[in-house]
């Protein structure tokens, strides 16, 4: 017996799950490096719906974007991203081969532990949804 796996878009996944997020300009990331970069991106707080449950996640977009709001597409696939990498690697070494990242780097450990929390939020956002998280992950395509 063959199982043919089904895939949507991220928008079609979006409207099939009622997502809704809403966006407002934040001084800085506190999950991104203090960088050049980091100083000169636009920056966003942005709450992400489903139902009655909410995610609060920092996004930033690249100062070429010229202060143009982070969109829920955009930011629900760097999380799905981000989370499939979490879910995939067996532990915090096998993510830094994964990312090559050094496993002595407190840099590297403090993302693996922000990707670590999102996802755990992701997952609790989608949690309602049968399994929506997966779906997300392993079964919408990237934008």
């Amino acid at each position: 017996m063959t199982t043919e796996t089904i895939t949507i878009s991220l928008a079609d996944f979006i409207a099939k799950h009622g997502l809704r997020m809403t966006v407002s300009p934040a001084a800085r990331n506190p999950n991104a490096a203090d960088d050049e970069w980091a100083r000169d991106a636009d920056h966003w707080r942005c709450t992400i719906m489903c139902g009655r449950a909410r995610m609060i996640v920092h996004f930033s977009k690249g100062s070429g974007h010229h202060g143009e709001p982070a969109e829920l597409p955009e930011v629900l696939d760097s999380l799905a991203m981000d989370a499939a990498g979490i879910v995939n690697a067996r532990d915090f070494a096998d993510w830094c081969a994964e990312y090559s990242y050094d496993t002595d780097s407190r840099k590297a450990e403090r993302t693996f532990k922000a990707c670590k929390r999102q996802a755990a939020s992701l997952r609790s956002l989608l949690l309602d949804r049968s399994g929506a998280f997966e779906e997300l992950l392993f079964n919408t395509e990237r934008e």
